[in-house]
Parts: structure tokens; sequence; C-alpha cells
């Protein structure tokens, strides 16, 4: 919460900044005062309102990119949840940059202890003014709907909302003046644009130029009031006078609108001269170019990488250098993209979000309306989802408009992706539907239809299987014969969650997870990524490596090792992966997690789910460079 009001703040003081700049250089001194006023409104609005909008077509990056919060799931499939990547620092305890969170958070409390301060501050000042309004009144009168107070003390004039205060004094003195001064600024409704300022001020406290805008704005309130006088029959050169004589008060209450509020010199220059050329409104479009480029830059995503960088291998050898995703070696990519240039990203989405044609080996596939292709670029990915062996995956061609429509007509509107393997692939069963009803493993109708169907098995204990996927239920002319509720599902409608959510999960996995000291002495790094499921209790089952880096200790290693560190505790053998410690580091902190709460599938069911953990362990450079050789 603090973060995003944070950022919302210094979006809108950059389009405070953006606008109010120009109209000090082109507008300033121009004597159309209400135009000018209606301006440094229209600057304080868009600067509430601008950051909140993200028009995509207008981004200044036209070109498909990948969010950093996609770029995970590129690299382990869709469309498992995963949790938020963990580093592990060598010097200790697993960390995500503790000293820049830790500064973060206190910029971030400085920035609200300064609104709240603020907003204190505001409140005690329009207290004080109400207090300040019968405070020592001697009459009160009502005109045009306006209230009128005469103060016995010295009190400056001052106006806020629909009531005005005088003392008798100056009532006495230059009573109409006085009265006509203040009643433009309540005709004007000035008291509501101090309260707009207000409101941006709380925001920007800690911006200079919107207090300088804020000085700008109550200039021009003063102008449009003397204005407002003067429209009235009042002599402008007795007014000026008048001006003089009460140059010498202050106002005593900041959001009130005083008579000798602002500069005097100011307000008898813009009384003297001459009118603006009405043409000279015509440089205020100058907001129309500043706002869309502010929009096209809040429109512009903030992390982009290519998509060459999100293709990676799920088994590797070496030391991953980088924090950031990287393009590893070894994998040839089979997709192409036609109708298009530039990347192989799945942008075929078309209009309503509607779903691409996907064609297997000729043959229209059906596709849940939840995938989402954009961001699917990898054969592992296409082989998950349609359950088809990676290695039988001969090609995969995008197309895209004419390309799409010339082969395939109206059907290939929204996009076509066409897969083509080497062989013939079985189309799964129906595997996700979940009753709470089982029948017998003994049922002579089960067993017999286990038999025809291409690819089905059952084990000792009922559970079936097609193709080495286990399946939910099996129905036999719309009757429900078999149904084993032990699916592990991707895609959940309430997924599983980590007691008090996924930052503590973090704070869990950072608190426990520590660095293998061999990993650290021979400078293995890089991400491991591990799968796991959450069951229905749960708990934590059937957990594995996806990917991480690797080292093979030759009989070189160890001899080395053991010259250089006779006294270590640690024990390296000959042709000992080094990346699996990295792996078992993970895999104790997640058998030493409490109990999950688990997922939910549409109808309510309490069902397995699947995860995906990524650690990065990170050497500092000085480590790199003394890891034995």
């Amino acid at each position: 919460m603090m973060s995003a009001l944070l950022l919302y703040s210094i979006k809108s003081a950059i389009v405070l900044s953006m606008l109010y700049l120009p109209y000090m250089l082109m507008l300033r001194r121009e004597s159309f005062f209400r135009f000018n006023r209606l301006i440094l409104l229209g600057i304080l609005l868009l600067s509430l309102v601008l950051p909140l909008c993200n028009i995509p077509w207008m981004s200044l990056d036209h070109q498909p990119v990948v969010q950093a919060a996609q770029l995970q799931m590129l690299e382990l499939g869709i469309p498992v949840h995963v949790l938020p990547e963990v580093q592990v620092l060598a010097e200790g305890a697993a960390s995500q940059g503790i000293s820049r969170f830790s500064v973060f958070f206190l910029v971030s409390l400085i920035y609200i202890i300064g609104m709240v301060a603020l907003l204190l501050m505001r409140l005690w000042q329009i207290a004080r003014l109400q207090f300040g309004l019968k405070q020592g009144v001697l009459w009160h009168n009502d005109e045009q709907g306006v209230r009128i107070y005469c103060h016995s003390g010295d009190v400056a004039p001052f106006s806020w909302m629909r009531n005005i205060v005088i003392n008798e004094k100056d009532y006495d003195e230059a009573g109409r003046e006085i009265v006509l001064h203040e009643m433009g600024h309540i005709q004007g409704r000035h008291s509501w644009d101090v309260v707009l300022l207000t409101l941006v001020q709380m925001l920007q406290w800690w911006n200079p130029l919107c207090y300088v805008l804020g000085i700008s704005l109550r200039d021009v309130h003063e102008y449009e009031a003397d204005n407002f006088v003067l429209e009235h029959g009042v002599s402008a050169q007795g007014y000026q006078l008048l001006l003089i004589r009460k140059a010498v008060g202050s106002g005593g209450y900041p959001f009130a609108n005083s008579f000798n509020h602002s500069l005097t010199k100011k307000r008898i220059t813009m009384m003297k001269k001459s009118k603006s050329n009405p043409w000279m409104k015509s440089k205020a479009l100058y907001v129309i170019p500043v706002a869309a480029l502010a929009l096209s830059a809040f429109a512009t995503p903030k992390f982009v990488a290519p998509i060459e960088e999100t293709v990676t291998k799920l088994e590797g050898k070496g030391t991953e250098n980088s924090p950031n995703l990287q393009a590893l070696e070894g994998k040839k990519e089979k997709i192409k993209d036609e109708g298009t240039s530039g990347t192989t990203m799945m942008r075929v989405r078309g209009h309503d979000n509607a779903q691409p044609l996907v064609v297997l080996n000729g043959k229209i596939i059906e596709v849940s309306k939840d995938v989402n292709f954009e961001t699917m670029n990898s054969e592992e990915q296409f082989s998950s989802l349609l359950n088809i062996n990676v290695e039988d995956i001969e090609s995969i061609t995008v197309l895209k408009n004419d390309a799409a429509t010339k082969v395939w007509g109206d059907k290939g509107s929204n996009g076509v992706i066409v897969i083509t393997t080497k062989k013939e692939t079985k189309e799964p069963e129906s595997q996700n539907v979940v009753y709470n009803k089982q029948t017998g493993t003994n049922d002579p109708v089960l067993k017999d239809l286990v038999k025809k169907l291409p690819g089905a098995e059952m084990d000792d204990d009922g559970n079936i299987t097609v193709n080495g996927k286990s399946v939910a239920k099996i129905m036999l002319n719309d009757k429900e014969v078999f149904n084993n509720n032990d699916t592990i599902y991707n895609v959940v409608k309430e997924r599983a969650k980590f007691p008090g959510g996924d930052p503590e999960c973090f704070k869990f996995l950072s608190m426990n997870i520590r660095y293998p000291k061999l990993c650290q002495q021979f400078g293995v790094q890089g991400r491991v990524i591990i799968s796991f499921v959450v069951e229905k209790d749960g708990s934590i089952t059937e957990i594995k490596k996806l990917r991480g880096p690797g080292m093979e200790l030759s009989e070189i290693d160890v001899t080395s090792y053991k010259e250089k560190n006779p006294e270590s505790t640690e024990e390296p053998k000959v042709g000992q992966d080094l990346g699996e410690l990295l792996y078992e580091e993970g895999v104790r902190v997640l058998k030493a997690m409490p109990k999950w709460e688990p997922a939910k599938d549409k109808d309510g069911n309490i069902v397995r789910s699947r995860f995906n953990l990524p650690i990065q362990f990170r050497l500092s450079a000085r480590q790199e460079g003394n890891s034995p050789q």
C-alpha cells in the first residue's frame, strides 16, 4: 500500500511539473485571470488523474514485451503458479536485498509521516479559522447569501467559503471596497480551489513546485477579486491607494482569502496592465501534447526484456552467473512466427479476448479460454498443455493476419497455432472434473473400460492413468463409473496459500535457506527451480527439481580442495554434483514448512495443486574469484 501510494505521488509530481513549467514561461504574466485560474486547476486535476490512466495503445513502446511478473511464468511453463523468487547471498541467510528493502521501507515511512503531518496541520488551521470567524464578533449581517462578521479587534479582512470577516475600523473606512473584494473571492468559489490545492500538496508534500503553483493560484485569486471590485465602479486609483495602506497587515489564516494576502506591487501592476490579446490563450494548447506524453510514458511497461532471454532449458551443467533470466545454450527453438516480425511471442488473441485456433497434426483442438497464449514461447509449454512429449514436436508455427485467414478463412481471424508432431498423438481423456463419490475398484464395468481406453492403466490401489496422466473421473453413457480425486491442478479457482500469504512464505524461506558451504567454496551459483505439490491436507509432497546449475567434481578438484582446506569438515567426493546441494537445501526448507491452506476448485472442493519455487543463489564478486580450481 505504501509503495503504491509513493509511486502514485511520484507520477503525480511528474505530471504537475511537466504541465506547470510551461505555464510559468508562457501564461503567468497574461491578464486573463479566470482563464489562467482554470489552467492551474486543470493542472492540479490532471496531476491526480493521469497517473491512474494506462492506455496500452498510447505506449511509447509498441513492440511485444515481457512484464517482470511474466518472466518466471515463461521460464517454468504455464499455468503453474510461481512463488516470489528468493535470493540467497553467500554471506549468510537467504535474502532479497534486506538493505534495499530497509531503505525503501524507510523512504515510504517518511513519505507517509509527511502526509499525515501536513494533514494534521491543515486540519488544525481549518479548526482555528472556524473558531476565528465568531471570536470577538460585534455584529453580523447577511448579504446575497453571504454572512459578514464585524470584529472588534485588529483582524485582517478575509473570507472563507460563504463568510466574510472584517474589523470595525476597516468597515468604517473602506467597508464597500473590502466587502466587494471578498465577494469576488466567494463568487469565484476560490475556497474550493484551496481545498483542491491542499489535497495535491498533501500527496506531493515533498515537491517544491507544488507550493510554487499554490502561490500562482493565490495570486490569480487576488487578481480576479481585484478585477471584480473595479467592475463594480470603484475608482482604480482610490482602490490602489487602499491596497497600499493595507499592505502593512498580514493574513492570519493560511486557508482563508485575505484582502492583503498577495504582494501589493504585483496586484497594482496587473490592474494597470492592458488586457492581453485573446489569441494568447492559444498558448494553453501546450497542455494537450504534454498530457499525451505523460499518458504514453505511464502506458509503457517498466520492465522490458527480449523474448530470447526467456528461452531456457530445464537441465544443464555449468554455473548461472547472472541474477536475471538468461538464454542458455543447447536448446534449439522450433517455434516460427509468420505474419509479424522480430519476436516469437504468441500475441494472437483476437477481439473480445478470443482464443486463437489450435491445430494439432491437421486436427482442430479445443483449448480452455483460461489459457494465455500471449506468454507461451517454448515447446515444453505446448507439450504440457496438449499432453504430448516435447521430443515428438516437429514444429510450431504461429499464423497471424493474412497468413492465417488465407489458409483457415474466418476461423483463423484470431490467429492460428499449427503444431506438427513426429507421430500421431492421442488426445487425453477428460481429467479435471471432481465429484464427491467413488466406485469400487473391483467393478467389472470399470475394469473392462480401462482395458478399452487407449494408453490407460490401473494400479493395485485403483488409480487410473491415461498416457501417464492421472485421471480424476471416467464416464460411461453419462454415468460416473470411476472417480479418484487425486488430480494435481495447475489452475484452480482458489489457489493454495502459505499461512499468511506470499509475503510470509517469502519471509519463511528467507530466514531458513542457507547457502551450502561447498557451493560457496567452489563458486557454484545460479537459479534452482523446484516443483512441489500442496496436498488436500496442506502438506507438501512430490518435490522435484525442474532446473538448476551443476558442477561435477573431478579428482583434481577434490584433491586441490583438500590440500587448500586440510581442516575443513566438508567431504567433497569425485563425481559429486554440487548443484544438487543447492536443490537439497531447497528441499530441506520446503519439508520444514508448516501446512498450507489447500486449493479449491470452482465448486469449492479441496484439491491438490502444483507450485514452482525459484531460488537464486548468488556469490559476491570476491567469492567468485577465490573459488578453488
